[in-house]
């Protein structure tokens, strides 16, 4: 490439063919956008274009067409682990239609696993963790010298020169001290029309949403997460975060606001200080916080001060009440507090709570002891108990220290869906724990399958459950949003009014036999619905 760089397609890897989802759940290509708003406040003559799987399920056919028609001069690819598959197709279509043009890879797919895509030639160049700054200076380069540079922090490149391809891991880039410096996502290049089918991460069927991104980074060491190293807890001015709210209000008419922070409500002052300003300068938005919120962190000021935003969903993540696994883990949850508090946001909120099971020396009993916790919250909408990925590079895979071969495994597993497929046999291994022995790890594929069967049983099916958690969200949501949600909930694209009577009616009955009060209203007789 000699010419300076025009036009750049960057493609969010996010559906899979053989999902174990009939519905769809995604939600915007927030990264990718921020991305682009970075390119272009240096580079403003470029022509960018997003992609997405997910709203274009005909992509193997409707992607060659827009790189013949668009003819980029850098394509970037982004990928959470579980859509690798989908990476690397779409990878493939691009060396096919036009194989000049180069690639660039990131996000979490990409961080761990870049040594094996760059070996595959399914990138030319991988970034490594934040990559705003870090494109902009790819395009520097590329118009400067037309080629891909070798030695800029945060990439890793493949040696060429070396007939094994060895991977160049430059040093790490320094993250953006002042978020507030950043341009705002580039919501002009997505079609929020394009969403109007897919729910979004909180499962509520509410359309026309805008993502929020107050902080990021985490200083927790959680050794499951991709981010455990990074401990640096970077924050935005709440007079910053307010000004996007309003922009997007203003531009697209959102207003329902999504926070993607890994952790919002640390410190505790920022995050009251940012909901008052929420509360008095955007009084008639709805707020929710998909990735959790730290339940140790709460208290009843902050509860009050989410419900004066317009908050109507939260996400707890527990994981265990196990103590020693929480400090094993790197979580430190203060499980009396957390607990504490998780009951008495649950009935005043739509609640998501996030259980783990699989930790290395977890054993069947201390699992069984977090299923009786979950069953206590009789208020919450989402319980979800997740099974323990091992992914390359973080602090769990560095612990367990696997060989080669059980790397491969591990690497197998972290491309399929876990939930789902622990329940096609025992020829079909899903669990991490079967590549381990039982000192290291005690559990094992035939126990997760007991374990999912009991979770169904006591949390999923639980009457009381069912009841005390649909009225709380009928505090928020129409009934016709309800069934969305349920849809979304149970993973059913067929599910409709009548499943969710059916399944109200089957709690009333199983309440009413054991002479507990279901206090419903009737099915269709509209309730009053709080809409903020």
């Amino acid at each position: 490439m000699s010419s300076p760089v025009k036009r750049i397609l960057l493609i969010s890897a996010d559906s899979r063919p053989e999902t174990y989802r009939t519905t769809k759940l995604g939600s915007h290509p927030i990264g990718l956008m921020y991305i682009a708003a970075a390119a272009r406040k240096v580079y403003p003559e470029l022509e960018i274009k997003i992609y997405q799987t997910i709203t274009r399920p005909e992509y193997q056919t409707d992607l060659p067409a827009l790189i013949q028609d668009f003819k980029p001069d850098l394509v970037g690819m982004r990928a959470l682990s579980f859509f690798g598959e989908t990476f690397s197709k779409v990878s493939n279509i691009i060396r096919a239609t036009q194989p000049d043009c180069p690639i660039i890879g990131g996000g979490p797919h990409v961080s761990t696993a870049y040594e094996e895509l760059l070996k595959r030639r399914e990138i030319d160049l991988a970034v490594i963790g934040e990559g705003e700054n870090t494109f902009v200076e790819i395009i520097r380069a590329l118009n400067a010298d037309g080629k891909l540079p070798s030695y800029l922090s945060g990439t890793a490149v493949s040696r060429e020169e070396d007939i094994l391809k060895s991977t160049i891991v430059n040093p790490e880039r320094p993250r953006i001290p002042n978020l507030d410096e950043n341009p705002w996502p580039a919501y002009d290049l997505i079609n929020l029309n394009d969403f109007s089918d897919i729910t979004n991460m909180t499962s509520l069927a509410i359309p026309n949403a805008g993502y929020i991104e107050a902080s990021r980074g985490c200083p927790y060491k959680c050794f499951y997460c991709h981010i455990a190293d990074e401990k640096l807890l970077r924050q935005r001015s709440s007079e910053s975060v307010v000004a996007e709210m309003k922009h997007l209000h203003r531009t697209y008419g959102i207003d329902y606001f999504i926070f993607l922070d890994d952790i919002f409500n640390v410190p505790i002052r920022r995050a009251k200080e940012t909901l008052r300003v929420i509360a008095k300068e955007l009084p008639n938005v709805r707020l929710s916080f998909q990735n959790g919120l730290r339940a140790d962190q709460m208290d009843d000021e902050l509860l009050d001060l989410l419900e004066m935003a317009g908050t109507i969903q939260m996400a707890f993540a527990v994981e265990t009440v196990t103590q020693r696994l929480q400090k094993f883990s790197g979580k430190a949850l203060k499980l009396e507090r957390a607990l504490h508090m998780i009951e008495k946001a649950s009935p005043r909120f739509i609640t998501t709570c996030c259980f783990m099971m699989g930790f290395p020396t977890e054993t069947y009993e201390e699992v069984e002891d977090t299923i009786r916790f979950a069953a206590s919250l009789t208020h919450v909408f989402d319980p979800v108990l997740s099974v323990t990925r091992v992914y390359r590079n973080s602090l769990l895979w560095r612990h367990l220290n696997p060989t080669d071969e059980q790397g491969r495994l591990i690497d197998q597993q972290t491309r399929q869906g876990a939930q789902t497929s622990l329940f096609s046999g025992p020829d079909n291994v899903q669990f991490y724990g079967d590549f381990f022995s039982d000192d290291v790890v005690p559990l094992k594929s035939k126990h997760i399958q007991e374990l999912h069967t009991m979770w169904l049983r006591e949390i999923q099916l639980n009457p009381q459950r069912i009841n005390d958690s649909y009225g709380v969200l009928r505090k928020f949501l129409s009934y016709d949003e309800a069934v969305g949600s349920y849809r979304a909930l149970y993973n059913d694209a067929r599910f409709n009014s009548a499943k969710l009577d059916a399944t109200l009616k089957f709690a009333r009955q199983q309440l009413d036999k054991k002479n507990k009060p279901a206090n419903f209203t009737p099915l269709h007789q509209e309730m009053s619905c709080q809409t903020i």
